[in-house]
């Protein structure tokens, strides 16, 4: 792909639940900054993800060509993404880039030309994903991200340290909306499919209007749907660690046998109960991983659809707006 001579031509998919304010003042930065970096942003794709808010299609201007994916109801950011991705690489075959982003801000679209300076640098071969170097967040939540990092990372030996705001090159649209995993979760279900991918330095943006609508609820059900996609990966961790803890236990209650039968040291009474206890503990939790490692395998001979081939059911209408 040679683009040193030709303006560069991307769309960009983004997900909207009853944030329409947002997504306009995003839509006024793109323009200005496609004009400041010879960035042709063909299409906008907002993927309405059941918002009870109407879109004011009279109010809506804009110098950029934008359709507006209207969902059957409320199918969560990633399903959203994934939908939109489908959408894009059936009806747009001429791009060289789709840019993923949130329409709230804090994915800036300054940093676009970044995504894509490094897309150039991997020779276009990777999908290449925004890392936030400096976070605004409070304490708060920092400290529990950081908790789900490394909880991520024990359980499936792998890292994420990214969200959804990335660039994918035309050549590999078609390979991420073949992936199952996206469905749930989209850059846990790039990461889980080997596609080549890296992560470039950016700064969270401000939210550009209202608050969000990720709550801690929300947070937690978005890390373990992360978790969920490795689940075979986490069975088989979970039985290994459960495993090593029960040799450990039996390996204390051969201990305590033999202080009490060949040594004058005192023996609590409760020290064999409890250890007894621990092992009928560990021997259930092996026994239930070991089923749903069991499930999961069986799972496997199970052919998983991939969002292209049927996201169109769960699209209400579309509306095309070209200026």
């Amino acid at each position: 792909m040679d683009l040193a001579s030709d303006m560069i031509k991307i769309a960009i998919v983004t997900p909207v639940y009853n944030d329409w304010e947002s997504f306009q003042i995003l839509v006024k930065e793109l323009y200005d900054v496609a004009q400041k970096n010879a960035i042709d942003i063909g299409h906008i794709i907002a993927v309405n993800d059941g918002s009870s808010d109407v879109f004011d299609d009279n109010l809506y201007t804009s110098n950029i060509s934008t359709t507006i994916l209207n969902l059957n109801t409320n199918m969560g950011h990633q399903r959203a993404i994934s939908m939109g991705l489908a959408y894009v690489e059936e009806n747009f075959s001429t791009l060289d880039f789709v840019i993923v982003m949130d329409c709230d801000g804090e994915d800036r679209p300054i940093d676009i030309s970044k995504l894509i300076e490094a897309l150039k640098q991997s020779n276009f071969n990777k999908i290449i994903f925004a890392k936030r170097e400096k976070r605004s967040e409070g304490f708060v939540f920092k400290f529990f991200y950081e908790i789900y990092k490394v909880i991520f990372y024990k359980l499936t030996t792998q890292r994420l340290d990214f969200g959804n705001f990335s660039c994918i090159p035309n050549r590999l649209l078609s390979k991420v909306v073949s992936i199952p995993e996206i469905w749930n979760h989209y850059s846990g279900g790039i990461i889980k499919s080997k596609i080549p991918y890296a992560s470039v330095g950016t700064d969270r943006g401000k939210r550009y209007h209202g608050h969000s609508k990720m709550n801690f609820q929300s947070l937690v059900l978005h890390g373990l749907s992360s978790i969920s996609i490795y689940l075979d990966i986490v069975s088989i961790r979970l039985l290994m660690f459960a495993s090593f803890c029960s040799v450990l236990v039996l390996f204390g209650l051969f201990a305590i046998v033999y202080m009490a039968l060949f040594t004058d040291i005192p023996i609590p009474g409760w020290s064999s109960l409890t250890g007894l206890l621990l092992i009928n503990i560990l021997a259930i939790f092996i026994l239930t991983t070991f089923l749903i490692l069991l499930f999961q395998l069986n799972q496997k001979a199970i052919v998983k659809f991939a969002p292209k081939t049927f996201y169109k059911d769960f699209i209400l209408s579309v509306s095309t707006f070209k200026i």
